[in-house]
């Protein structure tokens, strides 16, 4: 039997790190055998020439002859190993098993998106490559899941840790990608506005390419939010972790963050629209931080919600959390109003008279959106709290150092 001991888990560390290299390079090889036979066996996308093949052959042999041996005998070594029920459990195994996962999905994620861009914008796409990397990627991950499920480990944290982080990274993905869609769609919306530049050359669409980024990032965002389900799927039995709520908290009140800042950004832009539409842009500007932070709050709002109670904590203290930010963000943005407007007051006799007037308009959307999203959520936050609440006490904590932070800054920059 082998010892729970600083050299058990040294010889597990290596077994597993060196079968993990071993791995990669099969699944390297197997992406250029699978591409270079899609493309000379089935037809599909644009075929290589014979150097670039030949070369492509040639290193995926070399690195499947030194993959298979090497880790064939480290795969041998962990199977005899097995019997052991501590060998089965242990915390090596399973993180560098999740780690397998993890980086599954996350080859899928990069390897889709390369496919998606090649596939709307290339006159002739090719996507043989990012298609065969999402094949390899699918296989890596599934062996990886299914020996997970066929021997439990002593801890789920590994699993947790590695779920948090892919749904971290998807969600990063879809929201950049959702906002990327945004920006386009409100250059489409503001071009009619503005004024033609000069030296287009005939017969282009400036237009043509807005619409293509709308269309691939509408489908780069699905896909993270898919590659999101899998890894929320992966932990989603796990409620009461700190990393996952972590994890939420943190997707909310960035999603708040990004969405009341880019609301009196868009009310600012609007009123600038309405008074001259040529600055259409200044309207369709906030367009990216709405939807980012909109897809943020939706997703991790019914999160927060739906392990209310069940994740270790009282029910109220989630409630008490999901008030608080907006009261947070809300406060923040009225601070930052008044120094706006405080700021343009200083400068009116240095900067043109638009430039006050923009300025004192973003500073007074500012000051209302934090104040509609500061009252009722601090009004409420008082009502569920009380001067012993943890919560309370974490939000007064927050706002007395982001004070002191702001006030150093200020100074720092004046001076």
């Amino acid at each position: 039997m082998i010892a729970s001991s600083r050299g058990a888990a040294y010889r597990r560390f290596y077994l597993y790190a060196a079968l993990s290299v071993t791995v990669i390079a099969i699944a390297v090889a197997g992406a250029l055998l699978l591409r270079e036979g899609l493309q000379v066996v089935g037809g599909f996308g644009v075929r290589s020439v014979a150097a670039d093949t030949s070369r492509a052959i040639a290193l995926a042999v070399a690195l499947i002859a030194f993959a298979v041996p090497v880790g064939g005998a480290h795969l041998w070594l962990i199977l005899r190993s097995l019997a052991d029920p501590l060998e089965r459990a242990s915390g090596v195994r399973h993180q560098f098993l999740n780690l397998w996962v993890a980086f599954a999905l996350f080859a899928e994620l990069i390897a889709g998106t390369a496919l998606i861009n090649t596939a709307v914008s290339a006159n002739v796409p090719d996507v043989t490559g990012p298609a065969a990397v999402m094949v390899v990627a699918a296989i890596v991950g599934t062996i990886g899941a299914r020996w997970i499920s066929r021997t439990l480990p002593a801890s789920q944290q590994d699993r947790v840790r590695a779920g948090v982080a892919v749904m971290l990274l998807s969600m990063a993905f879809a929201a950049f990608s959702l906002a990327n869609a945004a920006s386009a769609a409100g250059g489409l919306f503001a071009y009619p506005y503005q004024t033609p530049q000069v030296g287009i050359p005939r017969g282009f669409d400036p237009t043509q390419f807005q619409r293509q980024t709308v269309g691939s990032s509408y489908l780069v965002a699905g896909l993270g939010l898919a590659v999101w389900s899998f890894g929320f799927t992966w932990q989603r039995r796990f409620r009461e972790t700190r990393d996952r709520l972590a994890y939420a908290l943190f997707g909310y009140g960035l999603g708040t963050g990004l969405l009341l800042i880019g609301a009196a950004s868009g009310v600012a832009g609007a009123i600038r629209f309405v008074r001259d539409p040529s600055q259409a842009g200044a309207f369709t500007s906030a367009w990216a931080a709405i939807a980012a932070g909109a897809l943020l709050v939706l997703v991790h709002v019914a999160l927060l919600l739906g392990d209310r109670g069940r994740n270790g904590h009282p029910a109220v203290t989630t409630t008490r959390l999901l008030i608080a930010f907006p009261a947070l963000v809300g406060l923040g943005s009225i601070v930052g109003g008044l120094g706006l407007f405080w700021h343009a007051v200083v400068e009116r006799d240095i900067v043109s008279a638009q430039q006050v007037i923009d300025d004192q308009t973003l500073a007074a959307a500012l000051m209302g959106i934090g104040v509609i999203a500061y009252l009722p959520s601090w009004l409420a936050f008082r009502h569920l709290t009380t001067a012993e609440s943890a919560v309370r006490r974490f939000y007064l904590f927050t706002v007395v150092c982001l004070a002191l932070v702001g006030g150093l800054a200020s100074g720092v920059i004046v001076r």
